[in-house]
């Protein structure tokens, strides 16, 4: 067995702890181990119920180590890893889908936003999926990775009504990603959302809007460039040392950089990742 294979059986064995010296290694390995990770996306894509049933734990360094290589050919098979049922997508990925999954996209897009795209337009999809699709794009505008021009024309094309019932949080995704990347051209799409009911005040008002618009351009980008470091981080093991699996801090903290009014509507995701640990320390006690 090669090294590689070695690293990613290590990866998929649940112990507690989070595995910072194999993540070392495994960057070094980068040629060789990249196909045996995207090989677990497509395993859970395939069959999520076996891959939970199986055991194995692996998914959390398969896309972090994919991001850290901006990996293009390991978009597609992240996103749909992560277009999997409720039920398992839950057990399997918890708070990565909101906490992580938009800089996973980001950068494994390579400039590409066209599947990005296809999952926030797609009305059948999980609406915390669609938000990270969204959120995916403002990183990809605000790092450089796609030009701004080009970003705020795909965003125009979101303000489509057909796209979601009045007050789903796809609106208010919309709108907080637009503010935070203090969009002044489409502050008339903007304010003719709320006009025809579509955006929920209780997750985001309109005065909100206003208030944040009237800081200023630079305000807003200062702002966000001080979040980019903590979402899009160089240092690989900051992707997912704080996953609520590997207990190196005796308190995890969220990201200091998340939207507030965002966070108010992902506390539902927080508990989840509990889960599977809860799980998977019953079934290490069993052994």
């Amino acid at each position: 067995m090669s090294r590689a294979k070695e690293l990613v059986v290590a990866f998929d064995v649940f112990n507690g702890k989070y595995r910072r010296e194999e993540v070392e290694e495994a960057l070094t390995l980068q040629e060789e181990i990249t196909p045996l990770l995207i090989s677990i996306l497509d395993d859970i894509a395939a069959d999520p119920v076996r891959y939970m049933d199986e055991d194995r734990h692996a998914e959390a360094y398969a896309v972090a180590l994919l991001a850290h290589f901006r990996e293009k050919n390991a978009h597609l098979p992240i996103i749909r890893a992560f277009s999997i049922p409720n039920e398992q997508r839950d057990y399997i990925w918890g708070d990565m889908l909101t906490e992580t999954l938009p800089a996973l996209l980001c950068r494994t897009a390579d400039g590409d936003y066209s599947a990005v795209m296809e999952l926030a337009r797609d009305r059948n999809a999980y609406e915390y999926l669609r938000a990270s699709a969204m959120e995916a794009l403002k990183l990809g505008i605000a790092s450089g990775d796609l030009p701004r021009e080009e970003g705020i024309a795909l965003f125009a094309t979101l303000f489509d009504e057909s796209l979601a019932e009045p007050e789903e949080y796809f609106w208010a995704s919309l709108v907080i990603d637009l503010l935070d990347l203090h969009t002044e051209e489409l502050i008339t799409e903007i304010r003719d959302l709320y006009a025809k009911g579509f955006v929920f005040e209780g997750e985001i008002s309109l005065g909100d809007v206003e208030q944040e618009m009237a800081q200023g351009y630079d305000a807003a980008m200062a702002r966000l460039k001080d979040k980019l470091d903590w979402i899009l981080p160089e240092d690989v093991h900051r992707y997912i040392s704080w996953f609520a699996c590997f207990q190196e801090q005796k308190k995890m903290t969220p990201s200091p950089h998340v939207s507030p009014l965002k966070a108010m509507n992902r506390q539902k995701e927080k508990s989840r990742n509990n889960r599977k640990q809860a799980k998977a320390s019953k079934r290490k006690n069993r052994r």
